[in-house]
């Protein structure tokens, strides 16, 4: 919801956006927002976990861990549910399949032959979120470094009339942090590019999100001035 009131609070202060253009290009990395994601399950394995100590207060489970993850390349391109561990293996030593996912957070890693640039995209992943099976959002991290490219790049897709605001952070030392978001937006899509996380002042990465506005995101039409 923050996304969103940060969207409205940038494209009502920018007049020049009441001409943005309302046809956007739908797709992120090849994957159409709002339409069913079709990408396979990473591999998985059954891994053996302890709760508690001693013989009487011990807790044996066997749940399910992915045999990917960050430098472990994947042979093609997949996606790890975010919540990977509230699942239980029911039959001993027994990988059954995992229930088909149609809700919520999961992680795409690209394989080799499919990952964008490092620029654009340089964990070689992006988290994103699924409703009914469809595609809703995309997050992706940054080089802090590489955000301003990554601005030109986006403004080429979803056009220049975008909303620009500058923030700066400041330590008690007077060291700052010059950084910025811009945000576009359309009846059907909201794309904001954060050029730093502003976490600190050595700050490495930004992020991107692109998503569709959901029912929830509804404002009243007085107060919609895009």
């Amino acid at each position: 919801m923050y996304r969103v009131i940060l969207v409205i609070v940038l494209l009502s202060a920018n007049s020049l956006l009441s001409r943005a253009q309302t046809t956007p290009d739908m797709t992120a990395f090849g994957y159409a927002l709002g339409e069913k994601l079709t990408i396979p399950e990473c591999p998985c394995q059954i891994v053996k976990s302890t709760t508690g100590s001693g013989v009487l207060y011990a807790k044996h489970f066997k749940g399910y861990k992915y045999t990917t993850g960050p430098g472990i390349p994947v042979s093609s391109t997949c996606f790890e549910r975010i919540d990977i561990d509230k699942y239980t293996v029911k039959k001993s030593d027994q990988l059954d399949p995992l229930p088909a996912f149609t809700d919520g957070e999961i992680r795409v890693r690209f394989a080799p032959a499919d990952a964008p640039s490092k620029d654009m995209c340089p964990t070689g992943t992006f988290d994103a979120s699924v409703s009914d099976s469809k595609l809703i959002a995309v997050y992706f991290i940054i080089y802090t470094g590489d955000a301003n490219n990554i601005f030109e790049t986006l403004k080429k897709k979803y056009g220049t009339n975008v909303a620009l605001k500058n923030y700066q952070m400041q330590n008690g030392y007077g060291a700052t942090l010059n950084y910025y978001t811009a945000a576009w937006g359309f009846p059907n899509l909201y794309v904001i590019l954060l050029s730093s996380l502003h976490s600190s002042l050595s700050e490495q990465f930004g992020k991107v999100t692109i998503e569709l506005p959901q029912k929830s995101d509804a404002q009243p039409e007085a107060k919609r001035k895009l």
